[in-house]
């Protein structure tokens, strides 16, 4: 039987090659942090697997705006960017999967 990916690999997998291996101790970080704060909106264990592909997503969209952090948008050529607050999001996402005290 095939050994399950950690939640770190999974992230790496999906950042495919915006990864870069200098930022690396930026995603575990991410992931201490969100995991905490999707366990607490959720009333789920730190490592209920449900968790995952909120916490998944939420360390890829943090990873991907280093360097703008604080700014709610960004303009580069003729492209803008408008960037949502990850904190929030992940809190949102994981009511559909909160456990009732």
């Amino acid at each position: 039987m095939e050994d399950e990916k950690t939640l770190k690999q999974l992230i790496i997998e999906q950042l495919n090659i915006n990864y870069d291996a200098d930022k690396d101790k930026f995603i575990d970080g991410f992931i201490d942090d969100y995991i905490q704060i999707a366990s607490d909106k959720s009333n789920r264990k730190k490592d209920d697997k449900k968790l995952i592909p909120y916490v998944k997503n939420a360390v890829v969209q943090a990873y991907n705006r280093l360097g703008d952090e604080g700014y709610a948008s960004s303009t580069e050529g003729s492209q803008s960017y408008t960037f949502i607050d990850i904190e929030e999001k992940l809190a949102k996402d994981v009511r559909d999967i909160r456990l009732l005290p």
